[in-house]
């Protein structure tokens, strides 16, 4: 059999596991079935901006973009806390450099703060990264009245890319730090935004995850090919975030988590490669683009996406 027609079947044989392609054994099983080229292009001269950027996957996608020579800014929704992860990753960096800016995309007055602040600081922007995030128990709504987690994931950074996007270069690339937790919910534009008497975390987390995967999948194609624009998923990683979100899950799966490093590989790579020759809007891990559904009843169509970017357009 051909090496890449039996790349192809184990990959495949993976990604229906689930358990062997969300985990550490499925990144490195296909890091070396696909042989992940490691030697990425040089970005010296390019700007990124990295979401949530101080700290777990964030961190480690700033990380592989200065040693690519991109200049980096990196957001916490503390000022202090932001810059003292770019001095850090300044020095650590043997190339590129970082800055720190404080962001909270569940802020709008946030949002619009950093995005002048870019725009003042930068004559253009390169990539931008929206990978901040968290999975909160608690109901709360953000300045606008919006339920939280959807505000943090969704409508916050669908506005800031929005208003970024006329600062990024042609060629530019846009990608979203989505999650595999996505395939449990379908899209239903009318239910996305739950309410305090149904409110689940891990359900609201999931619907937004959601929202980011069709809402990329409709504009996607539409910004290309002056944006090149997916979202991808790390598989499950070993992060802080984990720990305090979902505590057992991390004292059940252990070892078996992804490294840090592992879960921005795909990230980094499309933001660095901007996926060549592929459609835009695509959902991805480990380098490969993904079904977006599995579970029947969760799939969508794009009059459901449609719907769902003009109720974005209208909360923004």
């Amino acid at each position: 059999m051909p090496k890449k027609l039996l790349a192809a079947l184990a990959d495949g044989i993976l990604e229906t596991s689930i358990v062997g392609s969300f985990t550490t054994a499925g990144y490195r099983a296909r890091s070396a079935l696909f042989n992940f080229d490691k030697s990425l292009p040089d970005l010296s001269g390019q700007i990124a901006l990295v979401t949530g950027g101080t700290s777990g996957i964030g961190r480690s996608v700033a990380e592989g973009l200065l040693e690519l020579g991109a200049k980096v800014i990196v957001t916490s929704r503390s000022q202090e806390r932001a810059s003292q992860a770019a001095t850090e990753l300044t020095n650590a960096a043997s190339a590129g450099s970082a800055i720190g800016m404080a962001l909270d995309t569940g802020s709008f007055e946030s949002i619009l703060a950093l995005v002048a602040k870019v725009k003042a600081e930068t004559p253009h922007l390169d990539m931008c990264l929206n990978n901040a995030g968290a999975l909160s128990d608690t109901y709360a709504t953000d300045d606008q009245g919006l339920e939280l987690t959807l505000s943090t994931h969704l409508v916050g950074p669908y506005l800031l890319t929005k208003q970024l996007k006329g600062h990024m270069v042609d060629g530019g690339r846009i990608v979203w730090m989505s999650s595999g937790g996505m395939y449990t919910q379908g899209l239903d534009v009318d239910t996305i935004e739950m309410k305090p008497g149904n409110y689940k975390g891990a359900v609201a987390y999931a619907k937004a995850k959601r929202g980011q995967v069709e809402m990329v999948a409709y504009l996607g194609p539409q910004w290309a090919p002056g944006i090149s624009m997916h979202a991808m998923h790390p598989g499950w990683v070993d992060t802080p975030g984990v720990d305090a979100a979902l505590p057992g899950f991390g004292k059940v799966m252990g070892p078996a988590l992804r490294t840090a490093e592992e879960g921005a590989d795909t990230m980094i790579w499309l933001a660095a490669v901007g996926a060549p020759g592929e459609k835009a809007g695509q959902f991805w891990l480990d380098r490969r683009p993904r079904r977006t559904a599995y579970i029947p009843g969760t799939g969508t169509d794009d009059a459901e996406r449609q719907r769902l970017v003009e109720w974005l357009d209208s909360k923004t």
